[in-house]
């Protein structure tokens, strides 16, 4: 079955709130200015999906989704890199997503691999469902790169196009090993990334495939900045499509030697939702970020869907 997708800005629209901050009530600063993300709303981009009947696990495919995402959010938003296939989590190795240029181009542009992703889970989840699918990637009509999410695969079978099973998918072990620290490299010093996750008391659950598309959003939010871009003032995340939002907070204060960073976000982001299921619930949470004993900021994800007041004083980012 294939389906064209268009990417309209009612369906995938991710949002965040930045700027000028106001005072809550608990005394810590606010977003107040609305600056809307729409990548997807670029009408130079689009995609058709092939699925075949070959089901795929959900888990496995979001898990492997996520740190995919994460790992090209790294880069340069507009960098051309090559192909890849193959596992992405070795917790997960039922399901691998290989991307393939389309000749004769050898490479692809990173922005246009975190749009597909991120719009084939949607179709996943709202259309037939987590199968094996080939998405073909279209910028201004023409095919830039093909797309797949399938059971493990040779090479012979990207070549070919042939994209059902060649194997049995493998049972492999489904834990997440805990966290370690990372080292992220800042602006003036190298810092060594370390986060307090705990579930907030008393929080709300939240649907699990919605924690999954959050961070999803959230990495494609951050990823047109650099990673050693510091994080000046509060930003407030949300989807229409999600009843949740991440909040991150960096911390204020003088003569500090380390400071909140993209990349410490994304790097919190992408451990939320493999934390959460590694404690078999999907729910309210709260993190703090330090590095070197310096706390730089805190991230928070919230039940509730976001709605940005749209009005005077609005201002719209592309990220295209």
């Amino acid at each position: 079955m294939v389906f064209l997708i268009h990417i309209y800005f009612l369906l995938t629209a991710f949002f965040v709130t930045a700027d000028q901050p106001t005072s809550s009530a608990d005394g810590r600063s606010s977003p107040s200015s609305k600056l809307w993300l729409t990548a997807e709303d670029d009408p130079r981009f689009s995609m058709n999906i092939d699925m075949s009947d070959t089901r795929l696990p959900p888990t496995a495919v979001l898990m492997n989704a996520v740190e995919l995402a994460a790992r090209y959010a790294e880069l340069d938003y507009l960098a051309l890199v090559p192909q890849r296939q193959g596992i992405v989590l070795p917790q997960f190795p039922q399901v691998e997503i290989a991307i393939i240029p389309a000749p004769p181009a050898r490479t692809v542009e990173v922005r246009l691999i975190l749009y597909t992703i991120y719009q084939t889970i949607l179709e996943m989840k709202f259309g037939d469902g987590f199968k094996e699918s080939e998405i073909e990637v279209y910028w201004d009509n023409q095919i830039m790169a093909h797309v797949y999410f399938t059971p493990p695969m040779d090479d012979s079978s990207y070549a070919t196009g042939q994209f059902k099973a060649l194997k049995s998918p493998l049972a492999g072990n489904t834990s997440i090993p805990e966290n370690k620290t990372t080292n992220i490299t800042d602006v003036s010093i190298n810092t060594v990334f370390e986060w307090t996750p705990v579930y907030e008391p008393n929080g709300y659950n939240i649907p699990p495939f919605e924690v999954f598309l959050l961070a999803l959003g959230a990495l494609k939010v951050v990823a047109p900045h650099s990673t050693t871009t510091r994080v000046g003032e509060p930003l407030h995340i949300g989807s229409e499509l999600v009843n949740a939002n991440i909040q991150i907070w960096p911390e204020v204060r003088r003569r500090a030697t380390a400071h909140l960073r993209y990349g410490h976000v994304l790097e919190a982001v992408r451990r939320i939702p493999g934390w959460q299921l590694a404690r078999h619930r999907f729910a309210e949470f709260f993190c703090g970020i330090e590095a070197n004993r310096q706390p730089l900021g805190v991230v928070l994800v919230q039940k509730g869907h976001y709605e940005p007041n749209l009005g005077e004083g609005v201002r719209n980012v592309s990220t295209s």
